[in-house]
């Protein structure tokens, strides 16, 4: 798509928000433009992540009202259900203006365009069934996953199962790698937080984990990464654009990484995923 043909979209879902945002509709109109926000969201989302315009807010409910505090929220995520007396509309409305004018301003975006068809064609050579595992010590989530790839038809990479062959961590690591897609397993297993504030330890996942998350970033491109994320912890602030699944006790995360692994091209048998 032209970068003309980009900026028109962007222009023209941050018109349907606000006309979801301020004009009265019977609940057929209401109902029919929510599914063109929807149908439209995914591609809008992805190109204000690729021009890092990307923005997330934090949210505390007031007293008078009560609840959990919220951190990290995606307005994309919450159009139609926002936090108490929270403009996401103005949030996201503002992150398209930025992306827009950054569109039009800079050949960064037609570079990551150039980078990404690259990637696109050198991912396609690898084993379109090989999936890398990164994990921390949550043994019961890798389990879970491992084995939903196999029903599906995939094949999990899980280093510590994997030959030694002699070769060190890092060597093993590098020969394993050649993968198609990698899940990153995000769950608290350590604590941590800034030297300004040592008194709030936060759940954060593995030092390692995080490493490997930014190595398969950079090796296969963030359209062929997805974190998963178990609990209430810390993201690294750094990877705006990555696809963050949280892990639900109905298995909610099964049918969204599904989504994530047919948007990649993988093979797999997508019956088998209920």
């Amino acid at each position: 798509m032209s970068r003309k043909g980009v900026i028109e979209k962007l222009k023209a879902f941050k018109n349907l928000l606000i006309k979801w945002n301020s004009v009265q509709m019977t609940e057929k109109e209401s109902s029919e433009l929510r599914t063109q926000i929807n149908k439209s969201k995914p591609f809008v989302q992805e190109m204000v992540n690729r021009a890092g315009a990307s923005k997330r807010f934090d949210w505390s409910p007031p007293p008078a009202v009560g609840g959990f505090a919220m951190t990290g929220i995606n307005p994309f995520d919450v159009i139609f259900n926002p936090p108490y007396r929270t403009d996401v509309i103005s949030i996201i409305n503002d992150s398209i203006d930025e992306a827009i004018g950054i569109i039009e301003n800079l050949d960064t975006f037609a570079v990551l365009d150039s980078q990404d068809e690259k990637k696109d064609s050198k991912s396609m050579k690898k084993d379109s069934k090989k999936v890398f595992i990164v994990h921390g010590h949550d043994k019961e989530l890798k389990e879970s996953v491992a084995r939903f790839l196999e029903k599906i038809g995939l094949e999990p990479i899980i280093l510590n199962e994997q030959v030694n062959g002699g070769l060190t961590i890092i060597e093993k690591f590098e020969k394993n790698s050649d993968v198609q897609f990698a899940i990153v397993l995000m769950t608290s297993d350590d604590l941590g937080n800034s030297k300004q504030n040592i008194k709030t330890l936060n759940p954060r996942a593995r030092q390692n984990v995080i490493l490997e998350l930014g190595y398969f970033l950079g090796k296969l491109g963030r359209n062929n990464v997805c974190a998963l994320i178990k609990g209430d912890l810390e993201r690294p602030s750094d990877y705006d654009g990555v696809v963050y699944v949280n892990v639900d006790q109905y298995d909610g995360w099964k049918l969204l990484l599904t989504k994530e692994l047919k948007q990649a091209k993988l093979d797999f048998d997508s019956n088998k995923v209920f």
